[in-house]
């Protein structure tokens, strides 16, 4: 039976003192919270499970959704933003991604268990709660580094594009997945926000710095320049 993922970035949140990790929501966030939470609590779109990464701005994006739709956010560790010791390791597999031994292991390990830095541990969290949930809607408010590594997981043969890609603030990215196959439903929609409280605010700099390591695509890595008349 095919379980419905939807992965939800935080709200807008504001560094105190520079420190990201422990950033809390701003008013703005707060309020792309709620309008989420509202969209949670009609019928046709009901969750029957709601997940959170640690951090604090997920927790509070989580609460404010969970308290509109009558859910409680269970805390989940291994769905965290890229982490600095994964950096030199993923910036070197990133690189080496676009050879063809690598992008055959990562073809046949999408939607599996996989050794890779970040997707490593996301994949190993998300397996375990779709395998939880079977014929559900379940939801997992993480981060923008997060859904990447989980589009490039489920789709590696599009990994340049998202890596490059950076959701929106309490976007929804949702893909149907059964086994080890993920059909993606939606990428960053932000259609339950009014206009006015879009943000796109960049990620961490471990992931900027992962998307520039992140080759263009393969095509055009290896694409031969036309000759000269």
């Amino acid at each position: 039976m095919d379980t419905e993922l939807v992965l939800i970035r935080h709200g807008h949140a504001v560094r105190v003192n520079g420190d990201y990790f422990h950033a809390p929501l701003t008013q703005l966030g707060q309020k792309q919270a709620e309008q989420t939470g509202q969209y949670f609590s009609s019928p046709e779109n009901h969750l029957d499970s709601l997940y959170s990464s640690p951090l604090r701005r997920t927790q509070e994006t989580a609460h404010i959704i969970g308290a509109q739709i009558g859910l409680d956010p269970q805390l989940q560790v291994g769905v965290q933003e890229v982490m600095f010791l994964e950096l030199p390791a993923l910036v070197i597999m990133e690189i080496f991604s676009i050879t063809d031994l690598v992008e055959h292991y990562l073809d046949a390990h999408a939607g599996g268990t996989i050794r890779w830095p970040i997707e490593g541990r996301v994949s190993a969290v998300l397996l375990d709660i779709v395998s939880k949930h079977p014929d559900q809607r379940v939801a997992v408010v993480a981060h923008a580094g997060v859904i990447s590594a989980a589009l490039s997981w489920y789709l590696p043969e599009k990994r340049w594009r998202w890596w490059r890609t950076t959701v929106s603030n309490c976007s929804l990215t949702r893909f149907s997945v059964e086994g080890n196959r993920a059909e993606l439903l939606a990428v960053n929609d932000i259609q339950h926000l009014s206009p006015v409280i879009v943000t796109t605010q960049p990620p961490t700099a471990t992931v900027e710095i992962a998307k520039e390591a992140h080759p263009v695509e393969k095509a055009l890595v290896f694409e031969k320049p036309p000759e000269k008349e």
